[in-house]
C-alpha cells in the first residue's frame, strides 16, 4: 500500500503545475525540444551509375541569383541566426574548419587559399591617409577589410544531365558550385560607381560538401519543423536558374560571348528546349 501511494505522489508532481521541471540543458536554445533531425542527417547515397548504361549526357553551367524570391533561403540570414545560416556563410564555415576544399575553377585541380577567397570578399587590408592625434600631421595607416559574405548574390550550379537506361530515367546532379561576389566598384575618392563587377570566389565539389549541406538546415515553408537541409534543397532542385553556359566544341564558351541582353535569354531557353524536347522524343505515347 505505501508503494502505490508513492507512485501517485510521484506521478501527482508530474502533472502538477511546477512538480516537474526539465533540465535546461536538454533543450536548444531558443526552442521548446532539442533538434535532431537535421543536425545529424547524413546525406541520402545516390544510386550507382555506370557508364555504359549512360547513353547521353550533357553538362550545364546555371547561374542561380539569389535575389529572386524563390532563391532567398539560400542568401538569408545574412548573419548566423541560431543554428540558421546562409549558404555562403555555410561552406566558410567547413572551410575554416577544413571539412571541405576550395577550387579556383570547376576542374577542382588547383585548390584556393582561405586567405585568398577572403581577400576576394572584400577581407584586403587597405592604406588610408589620417590624420594624427598627437602631432596633427597627415599618416598612412593600415585598415584591415571586411569579409562580405552578404555581398555573394549569385551562384553558379555546375550540372550534369544524363539518361540512365538501365532505371529509364532522365535526371540530372550537381557537380560543383561557385559563389559569385557583386558589388559595386569604387573610385579613387572611395564614392561608389555605376560599375558593377561579378567575381568567381571559388569553387567546391558537391560530392565532397553533401555531409556538411546536409547537417545545416534552411526556411522552406510555414512549418518550422518541415525545415529542410541545404542537400535536400539542391536534390529535390528547389531553386530557380537559367542556363549560363553548356559544354561545346568552342572552348566551353559562355552564352554571353556570342550574344547578350534578350537574345542571351532566348539563346538560354533553346538550350533548354533542347533538353527537354530529347526527353519527350524518348517515350512513346
Amino acid at each position: 500500500m505505501k508503494k502505490l501511494v508513492i507512485v501517485l505522489l510521484i506521478g501527482a508532481g508530474i502533472f502538477m503545475p511546477g512538480g516537474f521541471k526539465l533540465d535546461a540543458q536538454d533543450l536548444t536554445l531558443g526552442s521548446i525540444y532539442e533538434k535532431e533531425n537535421v543536425p545529424y542527417r547524413r546525406p541520402v547515397p545516390l544510386p550507382f551509375l555506370r557508364e555504359a548504361d549512360v547513353v547521353w549526357s550533357k553538362m550545364l553551367w546555371r547561374m542561380v541569383d539569389l535575389r529572386e524570391k524563390v532563391n532567398h533561403p539560400l542568401y538569408f540570414p545574412t548573419e548566423p541566426f541560431g543554428p540558421r545560416m546562409s549558404l555562403i556563410n555555410v561552406l566558410m564555415t567547413g572551410l575554416e574548419n577544413e571539412e571541405i576544399t576550395a577550387y579556383t575553377d570547376e576542374q577542382f585541380q588547383v585548390p584556393r587559399e582561405l586567405e585568398d577567397i577572403e581577400r576576394m570578399l572584400g577581407g584586403e587590408a587597405t592604406l588610408q591617409t589620417v590624420v594624427d592625434v598627437d602631432t596633427g600631421e597627415e599618416i598612412t595607416v593600415e585598415v584591415p577589410g571586411e569579409v562580405r559574405t552578404d555581398e555573394v548574390f549569385r551562384y553558379l550550379v555546375l550540372e550534369q544531365w544524363y539518361f540512365d537506361r538501365q532505371r529509364s530515367r532522365f535526371d540530372s546532379r550537381i557537380i560543383g558550385l561557385c559563389p559569385i561576389r557583386v558589388y559595386q566598384r569604387r573610385a579613387d575618392d572611395g564614392e561608389l560607381t555605376d560599375e558593377q563587377i561579378m567575381v568567381d570566389v571559388f569553387w567546391v565539389y558537391y560530392p565532397e560538401i553533401r555531409e556538411l549541406l546536409a547537417r545545416h538546415e534552411v526556411f522552406f515553408g510555414n512549418n518550422d519543423l518541415a525545415s529542410l537541409s541545404f542537400d535536400d534543397l539542391f536534390l529535390q532542385r528547389r531553386f530557380s536558374g537559367f542556363i549560363y553556359r553548356e559544354s561545346n566544341v568552342y572552348d566551353n564558351r559562355r552564352i554571353e560571348d556570342y550574344t547578350m541582353g534578350r537574345d542571351a535569354l532566348y539563346e538560354a531557353g533553346r538550350i533548354h528546349n533542347t533538353i527537354f524536347d530529347f526527353e519527350q522524343d524518348l517515350w512513346e505515347y
